[in-house]
């Protein structure tokens, strides 16, 4: 299963509050909120994080079984 733990992770290590990164994104923070809840996403979503934050798509998910 992918996870993004990492994206999570990262925003709490450089103290970047999930609402901070729906207004630099474009993606609205319930849409975000449920991305952390729920665990899903879609490439579009993920594409303007990685913009956003300057990351690769390796720095925001990764496989967990």
């Amino acid at each position: 299963m992918l996870t993004l733990k990492p994206l999570f992770g990262y925003l709490a290590y450089n103290r970047i509050s999930v609402k901070e990164l729906a207004e630099k994104s474009g993606i609205s923070y319930k849409v975000l909120l449920s991305m952390r809840k729920n665990n899903t996403f879609n490439k579009t979503n993920l594409d303007k994080i990685c913009t956003c934050l300057n990351l690769n798509i390796k720095d925001v998910m990764r496989y967990e079984e």
